[in-house]
């Protein structure tokens, strides 16, 4: 009888969640876009002769902001203590935060194990980690078929590491899919083997629900890429089962604020290996359709309220089939699922606002922030170019567009262009609505030449302008702008091929487009002051322009006061 409450309080809590309580929107986590470090080029005493190492730009410069060091390398070998350090300080010194996986092994290592760690990470070295994982996939890697089997060590482990240090948030259970066998005990409020509440110490367990992702086995077709992510079953569904599932826990354990339980995907890739003979026109992690796919994964995530999301991962493989990581693992070159990852890392901020098309071969989506709009339109139609109109809102588009765009973003504003087939394009408009920058970025104009995505500035008037665009007169670059960030002057360098006295034009924009300065420059001696504090600017980025005749060269300064 006990149990059948217990049960019928579940579906009560449940009941309300579903419809009492409409998803809002998703604000997006500044950690949301991960990597997973993979691969090294040893773990404790195993070598794989990794290039993880020399990559470290590479993944900094994709706005990576989450790395997880993890996997099953990193669960069947405990690393040293030195491994972690280091890894630990590489990610930092790229901006970067870190996740730490302790290992398990099923019962290889133990809990005390796992408090030792940290204790050593946070205590004795003093890194605070602030993110931690227990075991890797136990589903795969320990044939474990039901919640209890993970929540034993799941709650031992996650305790006695709290005790070490109560400021850690952990994540399980790590499951190599979305596992509900496993998944659906763990997360039964109150339920034997519950991992959403609190130990004896008073503690929540785990503070984020966590699984794995991978989409194919290799033998996929383009149209099942085009529709895994949204069809019956798949990872939509999967997320808002689970998003159900998590309400009820934070509602029966009262977990709040900061203390609410969340959502991670921790491993994520189109398949977990390629086709032997994939290539860019492929279907798998080095084709164009599988940068677009993670592109797509990405706007489903965020759509659910996923806390962040980690791809597998940097550079791996010793074959074509394992070759799954962003860098190509024998010329190091980036791959599309690189500069898709990338595009959106780079522009998606705010809040994430949906998105509807009138074709089923282009999918979009995009993000609202009070400086700007993001739109992503993902053309994965093979042959069919499209003439197209985005509107920034939900109201009928009344052109004759072929392709037609609606972003909820709440602006009456359209906006018409033209996207070739297999190719993505990433609009930004400023907060009212007018464009000031478009990516592009195509299978045949760009991937096959192995050619990063095209990016135009539209400045002020709305014609565009190349960031470093090309025309008459004498050549010249910015060489630095600083201090930077300034609260006051700074000083603007030119590196000129000549010292001949000329005046140039100085501008400066805000990020809306608006011209804010103007004056004249002469750079006698290559450098230009500007006192930013002349002028009523608020604290915020700014564009600063150098002109001479045709010749336009620009720059980023942050101005606070």
């Amino acid at each position: 009888m006990k149990q059948i409450k217990k049960s019928l309080q579940f579906c009560a809590i449940m009941v309300s969640i579903i419809f009492f309580n409409p998803m809002k929107a998703q604000i997006i986590p500044n950690h949301f876009f991960g990597q997973n470090a993979w691969m090294p080029d040893t773990i404790g005493n195993t070598v794989y002769y990794g290039k993880l190492h020399k990559n470290w730009s590479n993944i900094k410069n994709s706005k990576s902001t989450l790395i997880r060091f993890g996997g099953i390398g990193a669960d069947k070998s405990m690393p040293t203590n030195y491994q972690y350090i280091k890894m630990i300080d590489s990610i930092r010194a790229k901006g970067m935060e870190p996740i730490i996986q302790v290992p398990f092994e099923n019962w290889k290592y133990n809990a005390q194990q796992a408090a030792n760690i940290v204790q050593y990470i946070n205590v004795v070295k003093g890194r605070n980690v602030k993110y931690w994982s227990i075991g890797n996939e136990p589903d795969l890697g320990y044939a474990y078929t039901n919640s209890t089997q993970v929540a034993n060590y799941l709650k031992s482990f996650a305790t006695a590491m709290k005790n070490v240090d109560p400021t850690i948030l952990i994540m399980g259970p790590e499951t190599a899919w979305f596992n509900t066998n496993i998944i659906n005990g763990l997360t039964t409020p109150n339920g034997p083997d519950d991992i959403t509440g609190k130990d004896a110490n008073g503690r929540f367990y785990l503070d984020i629900i966590s699984f794995h992702y991978y989409a194919f086995d290799g033998s996929q077709t383009r149209s099942q890429v085009t529709t895994k992510l949204n069809s019956t079953g798949g990872l939509q569904d999967n997320l808002v089962y689970l998003n159900n599932r998590i309400a009820a826990c934070n509602t029966a354990h009262n977990r709040t604020g900061s203390s609410a339980l969340k959502t991670a995907i921790t491993e994520a890739n189109i398949g977990w290996q390629n086709n032997s003979a994939d290539n860019l026109n492929g279907n798998g992690a080095n084709s164009f359709i599988g940068g677009q796919f993670w592109a797509e994964l990405i706007g489903v995530s965020l759509k659910n309220k996923v806390d962040f999301i980690n791809f597998w991962s940097v550079i791996e493989g010793n074959s074509n089939a394992l070759n799954i990581g962003y860098l190509d693992q024998g010329t190091g070159k980036k791959k599309p699922i690189y500069y898709h990852f990338k595009m959106l890392a780079e522009n998606l901020k705010g809040n994430y606002v949906n998105g509807t098309t009138n074709q089923a071969s282009v999918k979009s989506f995009g993000s609202q922030s009070n400086q700007q709009i993001a739109v992503v339109v993902l053309n994965q139609d093979l042959t069919n170019n499209y003439n197209y109109t985005v509107k920034l809102n939900t109201s009928s588009i009344t052109s004759s567009s072929a392709l037609k765009i609606n972003i909820n973003a709440n602006l009456a504003t359209e906006y018409s262009g033209t996207i070739p087939a297999q190719s993505t394009t990433l609009l930004i408009f400023n907060g009212q609505g007018q464009l000031i920058k478009k990516y592009e970025y195509s299978l045949n104009n760009h991937a096959v030449s192995n050619l990063e995505p095209t990016v135009t500035q539209f400045i002020a008037t709305g014609v565009a302008e190349q960031l470093n665009g090309e025309g008459t007169g004498p050549e010249f670059e910015i060489k630095n702008v600083f201090p930077n960030p300034t609260n006051a002057k700074v000083n603007i360098q030119l590196n000129k091929p000549n010292r001949e006295e000329r005046e140039y034009g100085i501008e400066v924009f805000d990020m809306q487009g608006r011209l804010v300065i103007t004056k004249k420059g002469y750079f006698f001696k290559g450098t230009e002051e500007l006192d930013l504090s002349q002028y009523n600017l608020s604290s915020a980025m700014y564009i600063v322009r150098v002109k001479y005749q045709k010749i336009l060269r620009t720059a980023k300064v942050m101005y606070i006061k």
